[in-house]
């Protein structure tokens, strides 16, 4: 069992999808300069969530642990008021973690706080590679998750417009992909494990890449409810953020390896 606080997760992989072990192009030419050059990985079958994290479930991991988001400790937040974007004191993911929101992914969490989370459940965050092979769902160099139709109010939560509250939608509220997976584009973006690297792409080993040796920002993938260029909604689009940071579009979803489920 993992400990956290002196608290234990018991496991659970009931919401969980197996990714094959096997071969898969990643990246595009063509687009981003950091996503080139195509190229073919191996990677070892794992298990991943089959939605990102709601506020349900992290509130289960601060009620049984007392953890506090790095968002907590540092008494700020930028969140939307009338519209914009501005600093607001004292905002957090509790803010938007209400009844009706309960099954709403989780924001305003960062990468460590990300990382705690996936500890107390004996899971880690997905590696940009397994992220990107679990989006694909099996389809070979498709732009999205669904295929290359160009996306819409039908495929995915994006270019939606925000008051107050996060535009997020409920997990799950839209068509998986072919692996059964929900939200690989749009809704919050998804932090992974590595850190980001610029040229990464022209030296990536063959089999289970696990990111650039160090870095200053982590992989973020998958885009959020708020962005409004469709390019950013593909599989291979790449973005990174400060791992100490947080934000209102920023969630993320855990992976577990087989040889870990008992």
């Amino acid at each position: 069992m993992m400990l956290l606080n002196g608290k234990t997760s018991e496991p659970a992989t009931d919401q969980m999808v197996l990714i094959p072990a096997g071969k898969f192009f990643m990246g595009a030419d063509g687009w981003g300069e950091f996503e080139s050059p195509v190229h073919e990985v191996y990677i070892n079958d794992f298990l991943i969530d089959k939605s990102p994290v709601t506020n349900f479930e992290f509130e289960k991991f601060v009620k049984q642990t007392g953890y506090k988001t790095s968002a907590e400790t540092k008494g700020f937040a930028m969140g939307y008021q009338s519209g914009k974007i501005i600093g607001i004191k004292d905002l957090s993911w509790r803010n938007y973690s209400t009844r009706e929101r309960k099954d709403h992914p989780v924001v305003l969490v960062s990468w460590y706080d990300a990382s705690e989370y996936a500890k107390w459940t004996r899971k880690r965050l997905p590696s940009e590679a397994e992220w990107e092979k679990a989006a694909r769902g099996g389809l070979i160099q498709h732009l999205y998750p669904w295929g290359s139709k160009e996306p819409d109010s039908v495929t995915c939560n994006w270019a939606k417009s925000t008051k107050d509250v996060p535009a997020t939608m409920p997990v799950g509220s839209y068509e998986p992909n072919a692996y059964g997976i929900y939200d690989m584009a749009g809704n919050v973006w998804n932090w992974c494990a590595d850190w980001f690297g610029e040229n990464y792409y022209s030296a990536t080993p063959n089999e289970n890449p696990r990111g650039a040796k160090n870095g200053k920002t982590k992989v973020r993938r998958g885009a959020s409810f708020n962005i409004i260029q469709p390019f950013r909604l593909r599989c291979s689009n790449r973005g990174a953020f400060l791992p100490d940071n947080y934000a209102i579009n920023i969630g993320f979803r855990c992976v577990k390896d087989l040889e870990n489920v008992r």
